[in-house]
């Protein structure tokens, strides 16, 4: 296992920074930020420009914490199997950006990942495998706040979405492709809590000759709920 991890903690005045990039097996991660305006990137960061970090390996567990405002958490890879990851985000006007083998050159599957979020106006964009496919994936968000953008993007099979929003004028657009399987054990489900008003979602389940499954509940007041299912029939919209 290779890990190389650069801290740096300037006044407090300035950023805290985290720069960091791992390769190999049965990596035990755990970040944290308490504070404002931190970043966490790549190392090939410099003054005024934050690249994404590059996490790969086997079975790795991860636990992210930024608890704060104007914070930013950015990585292009989390390119292996068995990734069991935790993201929690506390505070405001926060932006996250996750690429997990978006390029399809790894294998992503059995990844467990869970993402809660406390605050308002946060900013997140979220792709799974977007030219490959992220087999038996369990993506679960919990937001509770107001004015959050959600941008989701995921080419999966025998995969399962927990989402729970608690809060007004939400946006989340989610996109689920790939082929799912044609029985029940073998199929995309996609579950959605909402409690709020004046959210808007956009919800796209497009596997190919599969069985997608999606169940809504909540309590929601002038709020637009978009939802298409296609396995290649023809293409519609809201």
């Amino acid at each position: 296992m290779r890990f190389l991890l650069i801290v740096l903690s300037l006044s407090v005045f300035a950023d805290n920074e985290i720069f960091v990039e791992q390769t190999g097996n049965q990596a035990n991660i755990k970040l944290e930020q308490l504070g404002q305006s931190n970043l966490m990137g790549g190392l090939q960061s410099v003054a005024g420009s934050l690249t994404a970090l590059d996490l790969d390996g086997v079975s790795m567990t991860l636990t992210v914490n930024q608890i704060g405002a104007n914070n930013i958490f950015r990585s292009d890879a989390f390119d292996a199997d068995y990734v069991t990851a935790l993201f929690d985000f506390q505070g405001d006007s926060n932006q996250m950006d996750i690429l997990m083998n978006s390029g399809g050159l790894y294998s992503a599957d059995y990844a467990n990942y869970n993402v809660q979020v406390q605050g308002n106006s946060n900013q997140f964009d979220i792709k799974v495998a977007e030219n490959s496919d992220s087999s038996y994936l369990d993506l679960d968000y919990l937001v509770d706040g107001d004015n959050n953008i959600f941008d989701i993007d995921i080419d999966y099979a025998n995969a399962v979405n927990y989402v729970d929003i608690f809060g007004d004028s939400n946006q989340l657009t989610f996109a689920g492709s790939g082929y799912s399987g044609t029985t029940a054990s073998d199929s995309a489900y996609f579950y959605l809590d909402l409690d709020g008003s004046t959210n808007n979602l956009t919800i796209t389940q497009a596997s190919t000759l599969a069985r997608d499954y999606l169940k809504v509940t909540g309590n929601a007041s002038n709020s637009s709920l978009c939802i298409v299912q296609n396995d290649s029939g023809t293409t519609t919209s809201c």
